[in-house]
């Protein structure tokens, strides 16, 4: 697999190295400084070339055109999508990556074409929310392709699903709750599964329902705060 990495700072730098360490990957990491990328050629050898991941011209010259995977990590985000963008569309590469710095800006990044984002702000938070007794929807994952995300959400006091088999639940459409976890441990549910206040459910939810499911399983709307009893 041939893979192009746009921007040589840390983040770069070591998922090259990381991707370099696995058998059968050639890997080209493009920096735009001449300084750092001089510093990199010296630190890790030829897999480093000074250019603009932007430029099509440039591009075209360290092999776009055979490239697998195409990641943008540079701390820009409007670079990371052009270079994405002129990836995809110019290059027909087919999966593309890019870092969102701005959180905001993911929802416009997939907008534009871009196969997958890495927010590092979102992905901290992520990991805050989770160990918090009241958290109610946290992302853990897009699925590639699709409009579709995997959501953890934990049931809340008042919630309208309270106390409902899942069946009758009004869901946003092409949700799917794939696991109920209890104080039982994780289960596959079927429509007769009662969701009880406390129990955390995973579920695939198109990207604009999450409202509809923050509401369904905490009866607030976004932005308003609720608590999780320990027990039910």
């Amino acid at each position: 697999m041939y893979i192009i990495v746009v921007g040589g700072g840390v983040v770069g730098h070591g998922i090259a190295l990381e991707l370099q360490a696995l058998a059968g990957h050639e890997v080209t990491i493009v920096e735009a400084d001449g300084r750092r990328a001089a510093q990199l050629r010296e630190e890790i050898g030829e897999m480093v070339v000074h250019g603009d991941g932007t430029e099509v011209a440039f591009l075209e010259a360290v092999g776009t055109d055979r490239c697998d995977l195409f990641i943008a990590v540079t701390a820009d985000d409007g670079a990371n999508l052009v270079a994405c963008q002129v990836a995809k569309h110019g290059f027909n590469v087919r999966r593309t990556l890019a870092r969102v710095n701005d959180p905001r800006n993911e929802d416009l990044f997939r907008k534009l074409g871009v196969d997958s984002t890495i927010s590092a702000a979102r992905a901290v938070m992520a990991q805050i929310e989770a160990t918090l007794p009241e958290h109610t929807v946290i992302p853990l994952m897009y699925l590639e392709g699709s409009d579709l995300r995997v959501v953890d959400l934990r049931l809340q006091e008042g919630a309208p699903a309270a106390g409902k088999p899942i069946k009758d639940l009004q869901l946003p459409a092409q949700t799917l709750i794939s696991l109920v976890i209890d104080g039982n441990g994780p289960r596959v549910p079927g429509g007769d599964t009662v969701l009880h206040v406390g129990d955390e459910v995973i579920a695939v939810i198109p990207a604009d329902a999450e409202e509809q499911m923050r509401e369904l399983i905490t009866g607030l709307p976004l932005g308003a705060s609720s608590s999780v009893p320990d027990g039910r």
